[in-house]
């Protein structure tokens, strides 16, 4: 029978984005507690990023622009490198993963962004609660759902020596989750037997920009302990059921969340370009003005001279608020109004030198 002593949580997966204006040397020192003469250079990229170098150690990597143009640099700890830096770097200081996310918020404060995070609970019981397979099978009968996404990806075939991932969300989500079986996955790492790694199963949340901050500044803020805040977000987001109509739950799913509390991240939605230019016409006096000239026109306040220098007046947009405009009509499907934008833009710009 499975246990809850049997389930163990960890970080597999950090990422930060740091913008501090100190030296390489400096950073690597303060932030991780390592000297940087540990670390070798070489070349290296990074995907979606300008970073041409990086400097390396135990396959914990920092990722930069050689020619110091950028101040920001690229921390990357896989869960290989995450694995070392617990054991031979914090582990000989008496310090955890929470110690050094604990420093780096209390040091460098708004300095860094977290943009990866994949906290898991791996279940070590022989029989767990479980399985990638016993869950692909539902997620086939969409008997799932997680938040309001019913979206599901299988990755390899369960056969005896090889595992499988289950995949819920689709890569683009900043909250994918999967599961996986770390056993066959160490076997096949390892070159050995599957039957010579003992029972592991994972459960993974890949947290990545806002939310990945945001479930970090939450774990330290909390105080919780990491099991409990992976289980209570997993609680409050995603259901298995065993029927079509969504009346009766998994059970193994409701036994492995446990008795944690329901915890969820609510990141307020930026607003766009032309949103932003509203609330500056609304907020900061120019449509008091507009309405004070309409006053003056009804009421007969303005001379002549001073009428004809407002009057016949075309709505004209320059450039910039005209792409913001585009961007709307093409959201409301309302692209009959595109070649309008563009003649209005035209009329606008054609007048820069009047």
């Amino acid at each position: 029978m499975a246990s809850q002593d049997n389930l163990r949580a960890l970080f597999d997966w950090i990422q930060i984005q740091l913008f501090i204006n100190e030296p390489l040397d400096t950073i690597i020192h303060n932030v991780l507690g390592i000297p940087s003469d540990y670390f070798f250079l070489k070349q290296g990229k990074l995907e979606h990023y300008d970073y041409d170098h990086v400097v390396e150690y135990g396959a914990i990597r920092i990722y930069f622009d050689s020619s110091e143009q950028k101040i920001d640099c690229m921390l990357v700890m896989s869960g290989e490198a995450l694995e070392f830096y617990r054991t031979e770097v914090l582990g000989k200081m008496n310090l955890t993963v929470k110690d050094f996310l604990l420093n780096l918020f209390q040091v460098y404060e708004n300095q860094f962004k977290i943009t990866r995070v994949d906290p898991a609970i791996d279940d070590w019981n022989t029989i767990p609660y479980f399985t990638p397979q016993q869950l692909m099978k539902i997620c086939r009968k969409k008997r799932f759902i997680y938040g309001k996404s019913t979206y599901f990806d299988v990755y390899g075939l369960e056969t005896k020596e090889k595992g499988m991932t289950v995949y819920l969300k689709p890569p683009s989500a900043d909250d994918r989750l999967k599961f996986y079986d770390k056993q066959a996955e160490q076997a096949k790492k390892q070159s050995v037997r599957k039957k010579d790694i003992p029972p592991w199963i994972r459960t993974e949340i890949v947290f990545r920009r806002e939310k990945a901050h945001e479930f970090v500044h939450h774990y330290l803020a909390l105080d919780s302990e990491l099991i409990d805040l992976v289980k209570g977000y997993l609680k409050a987001k995603v259901n298995f059921y065993t029927d079509d109509e969504f009346k009766t739950p998994l059970r193994a799913w409701v036994k492995f969340l446990g008795k944690s509390r329901p915890f969820s991240i609510s990141i307020p939605k930026t607003k766009s370009g032309l949103v932003k230019k509203f609330d500056w016409y609304f907020h900061h006096g120019a449509i008091a003005v507009y309405h004070a000239y309409l006053f003056c026109i009804e009421n007969h306040l303005l001379s002549h001279d001073e009428q004809m220098g407002y009057e016949e007046k075309e709505v004209l947009f320059p450039p910039d608020l005209a792409s913001e405009l585009q961007k709307r009509a093409t959201q409301y499907g309302r692209t009959e109004l595109l070649e309008l934008i563009v003649e209005m833009t035209k009329k606008a710009t054609s007048r820069t030198g009047d």
